[in-house]
């Protein structure tokens, strides 16, 4: 039998995942015309040799439109379930996750749909639940975009519809203030009989106690290490005091070079051709949906704070490391002594970067104890 998520909470010190291959663009605004473009084909081998030379994790992202400027980011994306399941399909070791936007997808669906993939992948299936906050895409569903604390309420009834389905012996009822579900059924169960592990992002402290009492893995942000080290800490604690234990993770852009100037240089080609039409749009419905001020421009605001590089390849800010292969090594060495016990990646183009990471940052990471060889 096929261990169920190997590695992914155990193993090695710092697991590495590919975060947002499914969608043309991945997390990176730029027009440069390299980009990743998100074929099938792509994710199939991008998929083969992460399960090749042993990352952990494939996640992506849930789209269903763009962002629009020259570039449209995002605007072809697979959907996440079938994508995991074709993915786990092709490989035999790697988890891949399916994100799920809670409230476009009805649970009593979603449980069966899943449980389908966790068995093709052998137990191999992960859930990333995601409550919600492009309203353009609640719009698409007719679905009303509930207010933020709202959300992450309805999230975890959801889930725990989902968890009915998936130990029910027999039919049961669940009503409860979202929901009046009569004579739920949903076998067969999970792979082996154990539920699919699960993740969850959120900054917020809802988002963060939402993960706290109902995933494996949180998705946290990171300004720096160092002061990320304490959140990380109490994010820990906290689940271990509910009787439960937690990974923190955080989805970082990769561009490693063989030089720290090339990788200086190649960042600072994709800011100058940034789409910061599609980041503003981007930008404009993250921050409705939480409630901050619009920011009248994108491109403005980041090179202030000299962001430029977190917000055109990191998603709007995701954490970036950027230099030669001795340089990326130490910055994920970083990570994992102020606590992550994890990272998701994206590069500007997936297949073309990541057989010179494999080749040049894993063994790396290997001498400095946070890898297997």
């Amino acid at each position: 039998m096929v261990e169920r998520n190997p590695g992914l909470l155990g193993g090695n010190k710092l697991k590495l995942g590919l975060f947002g291959a499914n969608c043309s663009g991945g997390l990176a605004f730029t027009k440069l015309p390299e980009r990743w473009n998100g074929s099938w084909e792509g994710n199939e081998r991008l998929a083969m040799l992460a399960d090749q030379v042993g990352f952990e994790c494939m996640v992506p992202i849930a789209r269903w439109s763009g962002f629009g400027g020259a570039s449209n980011v995002n605007s072809k994306s697979w959907e996440t379930l079938t994508w995991a399941t074709g993915l786990l399909a092709k490989t035999s070791r790697i988890t891949v996750f399916g994100t799920v936007h809670v409230p476009m997808v009805h649970p009593v669906f979603a449980a069966k749909q899943m449980v389908t993939a966790d068995h093709i992948g052998h137990g191999r299936f992960g859930l990333n639940i995601v409550c919600g906050w492009n309203k353009s895409e609640f719009d698409m569903f007719g679905v009303e975009a509930l207010a933020h604390d709202l959300r992450y309420k309805y999230g975890e009834d959801w889930f725990n519809v989902v968890k009915s389905l998936w130990a029910a012996k027999e039919p049961q009822d669940y009503t409860s203030e979202f929901f009046d579900l009569k004579k739920l059924t949903g076998e067969p169960a999970p792979y082996g009989g154990v539920a699919p592990i699960t993740m969850s992002a959120g900054a917020s402290e809802t988002g963060r106690d939402f993960a706290i009492r109902n995933v494996d893995l949180h998705f946290d942000y990171c300004r720096t290490p160092e002061e990320s080290r304490g959140r990380i800490a109490e994010t820990k604690a906290l689940a271990q005091a509910a009787g439960r234990n937690i990974n923190v993770w955080i989805p970082a852009s990769v561009v490693c070079r063989g030089t720290r100037e090339l990788a200086q240089q190649y960042a600072m080609h994709c800011v100058e051709n940034a789409d910061w039409e599609a980041l503003d749009e981007q930008y404009r419905l993250y921050t409705g949906a939480f409630g901050s001020k619009t920011r009248s421009s994108a491109e403005t605001e980041y090179v202030r704070h000299q962001q430029q590089v977190r917000a055109v390849l990191g998603y709007g800010g995701s954490y970036s490391l950027c230099g030669s292969p001795d340089d990326v090594a130490e910055q994920l060495a970083q990570l994992s002594n102020a606590g992550f016990d994890g990272v998701a990646i994206s590069f500007v183009n997936y297949l073309e970067e990541m057989p010179f990471f494999v080749q040049e940052v894993l063994p790396r990471l290997a001498r400095k104890g946070l890898r297997a060889q």
